[in-house]
């Protein structure tokens, strides 16, 4: 199916992606101050100076939404973004300590100018472009699915009230009497089933399996050649407790047009 071909491929870019940890993360910056630099930012931020070498802590020319080479770190500007990738796992972040705890202050400070970044280095870009495109894919087959789904349903309800209200028309004694059947029903969208089941209403003992088999299967063919319209094929009936079950199989020409 489509959607199952989109989702497999979304998985394969996941796992891409997973190795670009800290470019497929969003990110949170603060802007760098006069005076500061890389070490220093990355101190006020993170708690350690030594987090400009990790791939999480980035640094950002706002001019030109890039990614500022960490060689260059020993350049940076004032107003240019120091950023950190959020989402990642606890591990991959720098570990609590008292020059972390010491720098809080200022890291409540720099959220106070925090910025959501929404452009990345072209490459990030071009990644992120086809995973949005391919979850909007994903969705719309989603939705198709779920519409198919509903069109599969509607037609199982239909046939099912056709199907057990010709089934014991020929019971029915009086319009007062009451039912001569009682009845279920077991959908299986995704198979394109649907399980009748039938048991003996109160006084009654038809039908059963057990001493009128021949006489459940004969009206089963009854009320098929009456239904001869409908596409629905049934298997062999069988007794669940007190229950008749009478298997139903949607045509496989009819779920392709418009089913599953």
């Amino acid at each position: 199916m489509k959607s199952r071909a989109l989702l497999v491929l979304l998985a394969a870019l996941a796992a891409l992606a997973a190795t670009r940890s800290a470019l497929a993360q969003p990110f949170l910056c603060t802007t760098i101050r006069p005076g500061e630099n890389a070490a220093q930012v990355a101190q006020r931020i993170t708690g350690q100076a030594t987090s400009t070498r990790e791939s999480w802590f980035q640094i950002v020319d706002p001019a030109t939404s890039r990614f500022v080479p960490k060689a260059r770190y020993d350049y940076v500007r004032a107003g240019w973004h120091a950023c950190v990738a959020t989402g990642l796992n606890t591990t991959a972040m720098p570990p609590a300590s008292s020059s972390a705890a010491a720098s809080a202050r200022y890291v409540r400070a720099a959220y106070d100018d925090i910025i959501r970044l929404s452009q990345f280095s072209d490459s990030n870009l071009a990644l992120w472009v086809v995973l949005l495109a391919l979850i909007a894919l994903a969705t719309h087959g989603a939705d198709d699915y779920f519409k198919d789904r509903q069109q599969v349903l509607k037609a199982m309800r239909l046939f099912s009230q056709k199907f057990i209200s010709e089934f014991e028309r020929p019971l029915v004694v009086d319009a007062v009497a009451p039912r001569p059947i009682q009845s279920r029903l077991r959908f299986a969208p995704h198979a394109s089933r649907v399980d009748i089941l039938i048991a003996p209403g109160a006084g009654h003992r038809y039908p059963n399996l057990t001493d009128h088999r021949s006489n459940v299967e004969y009206d089963v063919n009854r009320v098929l050649s009456v239904l001869r319209d409908e596409p629905f094929s049934t298997g062999r009936p069988y007794m669940d407790g007190p229950w008749v079950v009478l298997p139903f199989q949607l045509n496989s020409a009819i779920t392709q047009a418009g089913g599953k």
